[in-house]
C-alpha cells in the first residue's frame, strides 16, 4: 500500500523547482510568491507515477501549479475604484504575475513539445472560468449545487489530467478530496464568524436556528464517507488518500484548538 509520506521528497524537490523557476525579483518586491497546495502536488505526483517518467511527471505538475498561480493572482486582482498610484501599480503587476505565471506554464511544455497538455490546461482554465460564473448569483442556489461548481473549480484541472492519462478512477477522489478541504476551511472560518456562500447554503436548506454546527459537521461527514468508499476505487493508493484525510481532518482540529485557547 502506498502511503502519503512516500511523496515528502517529491514535494520538496518540485516546490524548490517551482519557486526556481518562478522567482522574478521585481515582481516579489510588490506581491507574495504563490502559495503552493502540497496536496495537489502529490495527488498529480501520485496519479502520474506509474504512468510517465519522474521527469515528465515533475514537469506536469510545475506546469499544472504554474496554471493554479496565474488562476489565484487572476482572483486576487482587485476590481474596486483605484484611487492611489500606489494601489494602481500594486493592481498592475498583479495582472503582470499572473500573465508572468501563464506564460512560464506555455513555454514549459512548448519547449517539451507538449502541445497535448497545452490544450488539456486551456480547456480547464475554460471550465473553470464556467464554475466560477455559475457560483455568480450564489443566493439562488442550492447546497448542492454550490457543492457541485465549488469541486470543479477547485479539482477540474486534476481532473482533466486523470482523463488524459487513463486514471479515471482518481477523478470522483479529488473531485471530493478538495471540496473536503474548501468545506473545512469554510468551516474554519465561520466558526471566525465569517461566513461563506457554501455554508449559507447548507445552513439554509437545514432550517437550523441552533445547532448549526451540527449541520455543517454532518455535510463534512458525508464528503468524507463518500470519499473514502471511492478511495477503496484505486487499490494500493487507498491508504494514500486515508491518510491524507486524517492529515486534513487533523490539520482543521489543530487549528481549532489553537484559536480556542487564543480566546481563553
Amino acid at each position: 500500500m502506498v502511503s502519503m509520506s512516500q511523496f515528502d521528497d517529491k514535494v520538496k524537490e518540485i516546490k524548490k523547482s517551482f519557486y526556481s523557476l518562478t522567482k522574478h525579483l521585481y515582481l516579489q518586491t510588490y506581491i507574495p510568491e504563490p502559495d503552493i497546495d502540497e496536496d495537489k502536488v502529490r495527488f498529480l505526483y501520485a496519479m502520474m507515477q506509474k504512468k510517465l517518467s519522474n521527469t515528465e511527471a515533475k514537469m506536469f505538475t510545475i506546469s499544472a501549479l504554474l496554471v493554479q498561480a496565474f488562476l489565484d493572482v487572476h482572483d486576487n486582482v482587485s476590481i474596486q475604484p483605484i484611487h492611489s498610484e500606489q494601489l494602481r501599480k500594486k493592481r498592475q503587476l498583479t495582472v503582470l504575475a499572473g500573465d508572468y505565471y501563464i506564460g512560464l506554464h506555455y513555454y514549459l511544455l512548448a519547449e517539451k513539445k507538449q502541445l497535448p497538455m497545452i490544450r488539456i490546461f486551456s480547456q480547464a482554465i475554460q471550465e473553470i472560468n464556467e464554475y466560477k460564473l455559475n457560483l455568480y448569483d450564489v443566493n439562488t442556489l442550492s447546497y448542492i449545487e454550490i457543492q457541485k461548481n465549488t469541486a470543479q473549480i477547485e479539482s477540474v484541472l486534476l481532473q482533466n489530467m486523470a482523463d488524459h492519462f487513463d486514471q479515471t478512477n482518481w477523478k470522483s477522489v479529488m473531485n471530493d478530496f478538495f471540496f473536503l478541504k474548501r468545506l473545512l476551511m469554510e468551516k474554519a472560518e465561520w466558526i471566525k464568524g465569517r461566513t461563506s456562500p457554501i455554508i449559507h447554503s447548507i445552513i439554509k436548506e437545514s432550517g437550523a436556528t441552533e445547532d448549526q454546527l451540527k449541520c455543517i459537521e454532518e455535510k463534512v461527514e458525508d464528503v468524507k464517507d463518500r470519499l473514502l468508499t471511492n478511495s477503496k476505487e484505486l487499490l494500493s493508493f487507498e491508504r494514500f488518500v486515508i491518510e491524507h484525510v486524517d492529515e486534513l481532518i487533523g490539520r482543521f482540529s489543530f487549528q481549532k484548538g489553537i484559536e480556542e485557547g487564543e480566546l481563553r
